[in-house]
Order: structure tokens, then sequence, then C-alpha cells
């Protein structure tokens, strides 16, 4: 990657640690600076982790980009007591200390990119560490030779063939004593399980990477194939979120779901439990439900799974007072409902026969009761009508309803009662229309 995939004429922030892994990139990354015309400049973050060592990396780190006439910046901080205060892991609030100093310097415009030392040993730990913790196929990869505004050049490098690299130049670096603790997992992976998986079967970390890659591409297709699963309906509830997902088999199924959650901000802190009640939910009946992070609720909706939000679900919404008919824009709930008897445009619009509305209509939720003669004729009670089109019955309560007693004359967004339909003698035309509030 170092001559062939890196960016032209970019200004590149090395991160350097002061080990071998970092200063073989800084040095390679020199000679092909000219060449590609790369502006460098050297960041080192100073975790304060090993105290008087700590400091000595630092200054090493200095004297290196003054060897090679770079820019120096430097970052410092005490990670044990940010750790402490954060209630993370010390490995845990460390990188998170080099990602903002990175941000940070990409943010303020003093790099482009930032190049980091992770190397082919390294991306068989990440694939090993996360097949051990149970990930999925599209976290099996974990770094890739550019991601965003980070590059990794030496990926396709193995450690010996750095240290090699290292000795070969003559290059002086340090040695973090904290790499030989075994009391991190990833150390003893690093230590002891992938030497002997080495021994065993010669090969295997780079069998592992290629088998990363092949994972990886697969999971992005099944992606691709999710897609027609995911449904968005608003507004159908002032609980509903409008997102859904169609019942199919599993691995779309998953990867359908997890992509509703992202899209309702739920990146991170679900679990494969989450995912499995997610999965159970698809052999069970209507109305079942999985409560998940966040306050999100998914809920079995006939076919499909319907994902609510926790703090608007429940009979509250029944509560809203009823609202005299007239025109005009007004806030229902969670919804902004327009009535209007001039045309309005866009989707969830209704039109009926201005005329025959009787005095005395008004905007409301269900009650128990409630008739509704469907547009083409034939009556039945409101809930029986809900039942045979599938609206959920998390939905139905929120539902906004033209309403004379208990006669449903219009259901916003859905439908109009028979009776109140648009014929050639309609002269004046009443619009309703629904739109979910943000």
């Amino acid at each position: 990657m170092l001559t062939k995939e890196l960016p032209k004429n970019v200004k590149i922030a090395v991160a350097v640690s002061g080990g071998a892994d970092s200063v073989a990139l800084l040095d390679k990354l020199v000679l092909v600076a000219e060449e590609r015309g790369l502006s460098l400049s050297v960041v080192h973050c100073e975790h304060g982790i090993r105290g008087e060592d700590s400091l000595l990396d630092a200054a090493f780190v200095r004297d290196l980009a003054g060897k090679y006439r770079l820019k120096f910046t430097l970052f410092s901080e005490d990670c044990p007591a940010l750790a402490k205060s954060l209630g993370v892991s010390l490995e845990t609030a460390a990188r998170e200390f080099r990602y903002r100093c990175f941000s940070q310097l990409l943010d303020e415009g003093a790099a482009d990119f930032v190049a980091l030392a992770h190397h082919k040993d390294d991306r068989a730990e990440t694939v090993l560490f996360r097949l051990s913790r149970g990930t999925s196929l599209g976290g099996m990869l974990g770094m890739s030779l550019q991601r965003g505004k980070y590059l990794r050049p030496l990926l396709d490098e193995t450690k010996a063939e750095i240290l090699a690299y290292v000795e070969q130049k003559g290059l002086p670096y340090r040695q973090d004593q904290t790499n030989f603790q075994r009391d991190a997992a990833r150390n003893r992976i690093r230590l002891d399980v992938l030497p002997a998986l080495e021994e065993a079967v010669p090969g295997a970390k780079g069998n592992l990477v290629d088998f990363a890659v092949r994972a990886k591409e697969d999971d992005e297709y099944l992606y691709t194939l999710c897609e027609r699963l995911i449904e968005w309906e608003s507004p159908l509830s002032a609980a509903d979120t409008g997102w859904s997902v169609s019942i199919d088999a599993p691995p779309i199924f998953r990867r359908a779901c997890l992509t509703v959650l992202k899209k309702l901000g739920l990146t991170k802190n679900y679990t494969q439990k989450h995912l499995q009640a997610l999965c159970e939910l698809c052999v069970l009946q209507t109305g079942m439900r999985a409560v998940l992070p966040r306050g999100i609720i998914a809920v079995r909706s006939y076919e499909k799974i319907r994902f609510l939000r926790g703090d608007l679900d429940g009979g509250t919404r029944a509560n809203i007072p009823d609202l005299p008919f007239s025109c005009g824009e007004f806030a229902w709930g969670r919804y902004a409902l327009t009535v209007k008897n001039q045309p309005i445009h866009g989707e969830n619009v209704l039109r009926l026969d201005g005329e025959k509305i009787p005095y005395g209509v008004v905007i409301r939720s269900r009650r128990e009761g409630d008739i509704f003669r469907k547009f083409g004729g034939g009556e039945k009670s409101l809930k029986k009508y809900f039942i045979d089109r599938k609206i959920p019955k998390e939905a139905r309560d929120g539902l906004p309803l033209l309403a004379y007693g208990g006669e449903i004359l219009a259901i916003f967004g859905v439908e109009i009662a028979e009776s109140v339909k648009i014929t050639e003698r309609t002269k004046k035309i009443i619009y309703l229309k629904i739109d979910g509030r943000k």
C-alpha cells in the first residue's frame, strides 16, 4: 500500500508510539513522501500509564521527528485516572484518548489523514479475539487499509517482516513492557494463542485474515438482500417509529433488524441476546414484544416486526381531548393534522364531501362500540376493521378519527366512510392530511 494505495498530495499525521511498528511506518512513509506529494508530521499520545517510561517514549519520538525534520505534536493524559472517572477499562480509556487526539488534528486541519501502524498480525489477533467473543460476519474483519480519515499502510505486512525491516535499517525503537503483560485478554492471544496456533497450523494467521475478508464480502452482500424487508410506514401511529421489518430467513432478517436499530440511533449496547429475542418474535403470536436498549420495543404484528419507542407506548394516547372539527392545522399527540377546503398535496391525504359532514363532528381517538361503514359499503365495528386491515394493535389507540357520535367518518391517513364519499354532485371537498411530528 505504501506506493500504490496511499493518497497523493495530502497531509498525513503519523501516529508514532516509539515501538518498532510505528518507527518502521514513519521511515517507510518518509521514503515515499516526495514521490507521493505527502506532507508528513508526527503525533505522539502520552497516556501517563508507565510513569517515567512514558515520558521517555515521548522524548524519543520527539527526537525521532527532529531527525526526519518533521513537525511534532504531543498530547498527554492521565489515562488511569480517566479510566477510573469514566468507569471503563484502562485499555478503553487509552484508546478513546488517542482517537480524541487524532480527531482534533483532523478537525483543525493539521492533517488530512492519520496513519496508524497496525499490521497483519494485529489483524489476525482482532479476528481471533472477536470470534472468541461471538462476533457476527460483519464484525470479523475489524481493520481495513483505509477507513475514513485513518490509514493503515502496514496492514498487509507481518510483524516478522516489520522487525526484519527495522533490523536491516538499524532503526532505534522503544519497548513497551505492558505489551508483554498477560493480564489483558488481547495480550494473551498475541503472546500465547496465536504463536501456538501458527506452530500447529503454519499460515494460520494469514488464513484468519483471508477468512475475515471473505466474511466481510458475504456480509455486505447479505445486507443488500435485507433492504427489501425494511419498510417505512409513517405515520401509522403516534407510538410507531415508522420502521418495520418483514419476517424472513434469519440471516437477512437479523441484518434488516440491525439496519433499523441503527436508523433509530442504537449503534451499540445491543447484544446477541437482543438479536435472539427479535428472532424468537418471528414464531410468536401477534402482539408479543421484546424490550431493547434505549427505550425501543419490537412488537410482532402479523408478518412483520414493528419498532416502537417505549416512552410512547401504552394507552395514554387515548386521553387526548376531543378536537372540534374545523379547518386549520392542529397538533394531535405526536401528529400534525391539516384540515383544508383547498387541495393538499403529498401522501396521507384523504378527500371527503364537506356538505355530508354533520354538525357536532369531532376529531378523537377510538372508543368501545365505534362503527365504521367503509368506503364501498359494508358496516363493521372499528375494531374488526382494524383487524381486517392488519393495523397493529399498538397503533390503534393513537390514530385520529373523524367521528359523529359512535360513527366514524374518516380514519386519518387510512380511509373515509361510505357516507362522506365524493360524488359527481359534490360541491365542497374537504382535505384531511396527517404527518408525524418530529
